[in-house]
């Protein structure tokens, strides 16, 4: 890309759109750094993203910069120069407030203020950065490696496109075009070494990728360092913003930073370093300095930091040392491989999936049942034959014993997610589904973890369950409508199954009571009745007797009563046919 030409008039500042659209793309390198260094959790991105930051709030100091100067056309080679029109300054007492504070005023620009906010935030970043955000290194999957990787290798390549840009400037016209070069280049070159620290990241080099951030903050200190000590010397006249520094010219001077780093040298030192006896001294110190720093590497891996909350092993050619772990802190032992050093979180709480592969999804859980959990969903085979079960469980448990972790078992955690297997199967191997779902839960949990516990002491794994979750034991989701329907059916038959029960329990009683009330009703009466028999009887055999005795006079009595009854009302007199055998004579008259 080379910069559009001069035009005829020179007021007009050509490069200014493609400066403006080189910010933009340092801006979207700088949010993607950020965002990028905390999703992969890569120290050497996220210095990446600060070396973002210094480059736009120089790119944005050098527009405000030259929008703040004065346009106009540059005046014709043979006619003399306009001389100002002269204009007394005010006076104003020499040492007085006003006076420091008109000279404080003439000196501080808005280039320097972009200066100062640009170093202090840039330092501030970079010291957070590297001493605040002490995070593990997290292992990466082989695509995830790969797009981190991408990303910071595309933006060294629109780094490197603008570094052509920048030389092929006018330098009469646009003098920091060199020196943006420079930037250019150096942000090209910590963009490939963040895409080789993501590299090593997902190799699992924690310690390189360290250094590598080490070097990126140590680079983006020494520009902070360089802003600052601009003030003093002054390169830059008042107004604009400084990109003549030593750190720019001494890394990416040239493509080549050991060239840049050798033409600095010769800058400085005022010799050419590539003359023939320069050359010599240089290739008689290179060897022995080569072989210096490699023996400093190597003896640093003897020493060891370990963090607070982990134990380390040491092993002695492969052979573990007797004695107990190391303890939190810096320790010293033989270098590698000697000694080798293995760390491990011991106060760290870990989770164990059970009942499913792969990570779930961020956000809110869906805790329905019906709902797929996770890609890979194990179900389990109930005591019945006849019912499947799903169990969404996770088992806690930190590094009790580090040896034992380490040597008793030579894939400890795969033991462990089998005894919680053994465990969850054991408690619903001899149920059936309703039984299961229907399981006091806190029981069941402390249950499988006192198994779980008892089943890794056994095996000596060094562990110490803390606890065993269940979020949900349900049906595969595959069969969850037919599930639900059963389901419904059931809840209907234990519908129509109370309702019935309701029913006797109301139509029984009732029948009882009325069957109770008619037995005594016949009881009773049957009483009644066989008393009033009795009577008749016993009355019957009265008159029978009486009969017996005196037939002529029961049948006379007999009539006499009969008469009384059939005529309660009337007036009657009775005549006795012993009146006229006594002698007795009966007249009647009208």
């Amino acid at each position: 890309m080379a910069p559009p030409p001069l035009p005829t008039d020179s007021g007009r500042d050509p490069y200014f759109p493609a400066i403006l659209v080189l910010l933009g793309a340092s801006l979207t390198g700088l949010l993607s750094a950020v965002v990028g260094g905390l999703w992969l959790a890569n120290l050497v991105v996220l210095q990446t993203a600060v070396t973002f930051f210094l480059s736009s709030g120089a790119l944005f100091g050098v527009i405000v910069a030259r929008r703040a100067e004065p346009q106009k056309d540059d005046p014709a080679p043979d006619s003399p120069a306009p001389s100002p029109p002269a204009v007394a300054p005010a006076a104003v007492p020499s040492g007085s407030m006003a006076s420091r504070l008109a000279d404080r005023a003439r000196n501080v620009s808005v280039g320097d203020e972009i200066r100062v906010a640009t170093l202090a935030l840039g330092a501030f970043a970079t010291f957070y950065v590297q001493l605040l955000r002490d995070d593990d290194l997290v292992p990466l999957e082989p695509m995830i490696a790969v797009a981190g990787a991408g990303g910071c290798v595309i933006a060294a390549g629109l780094a490197a496109t603008s570094v052509r840009y920048f030389v092929e400037m006018d330098q009469a016209r646009y003098p920091e075009g060199p020196h943006l070069a420079s930037g250019a280049r150096l942000v090209a070159w910590i963009a490939t070494v963040a895409a080789a620290s993501v590299g090593l990241q997902w190799a699992g080099q924690e310690t390189a990728v360290r250094s590598l951030s080490i070097a990126v903050a140590l680079i983006n200190m020494a520009y902070c360092f360089d802003l600052w000590e601009v003030q003093q010397r002054r390169v830059p006249p008042a107004g604009s913003f400084p990109l003549d520094l030593g750190m720019l010219s001494a890394l990416g001077g040239r493509v080549n930073p050991a060239a840049s780093l050798l033409d600095a040298a010769e800058r400085q030192l005022g010799i050419d370093l590539r003359s023939t006896w320069a050359l010599t001294v240089v290739r008689r110190g290179v060897e022995p300095l080569l072989i210096g720093l490699c023996c400093l590497g190597w003896l640093s891996t003897a020493l060891t930091v370990v963090g607070t909350h982990e134990q380390a092993l040491v092993e002695r050619f492969g052979v573990p040392r007797s004695g107990g772990p190391l303890q939190p802190g810096l320790h010293l032992h033989w270098p590698w491989p000697i000694d080798a050093v293995l760390r491990l979180p011991v106060q760290r709480v870990q989770v164990l999936t059970v009942g499913h592969d792969g990570v779930q999804a961020s956000g809110p859980e869906n805790v329905l049942w019906a709902r797929q959990h996770s890609g890979n969903e194990y179900t389990l085979l109930l005591g019945n034959g006849r019912d499947l079960i799903t169990v969404d469980a996770a088992v806690q448990y930190r590094i009790a014993d580090p040896r034992a972790w380490r040597y008793n078992s030579q894939n400890p955690a795969d033991a462990l997610r089998a005894i919680a297997y053994r465990a969850v199967m054991r408690n619903t191997v001899n149920r059936t589904l309703a039984e299961a779902l229907s399981e006091n839960l806190v029981t069941t949990t402390a249950r499988m973890r006192a198994m779980v516990q008892e089943d890794a002491d056994a095996l000596g794994l060094g562990v110490e369950v803390l606890a065993f979750t269940v979020g949900g034991m349900h049906p595969p989701v595959a069969v969850s409508a037919d599930y639900q329907a059963v389901v419904s059916a059931e809840l209907g038959k234990m519908t129509a199954v109370v309702n019935a029960e309701a029913f006797r329990n109301q139509i029984v009683p009732a029948a009882r009571g009325t069957v109770l009330v008619d037995t005594n009703t016949a009881i009773a009466q049957g009483a009644e009745t066989l008393g009033q028999a009795a009577g008749e009887a016993w009355s019957f055999r009265t008159l029978q007797s009486q009969y017996g005795a005196d037939p002529a006079g029961y049948v006379f009595r007999r009539r006499l009563e009969t008469l009384e009854r059939v005529l309660p009302s009337r007036r009657y007199t009775i005549l006795d046919a012993r009146i006229q055998r006594d002698g007795g004579e009966l007249w009647l008259t009208p």
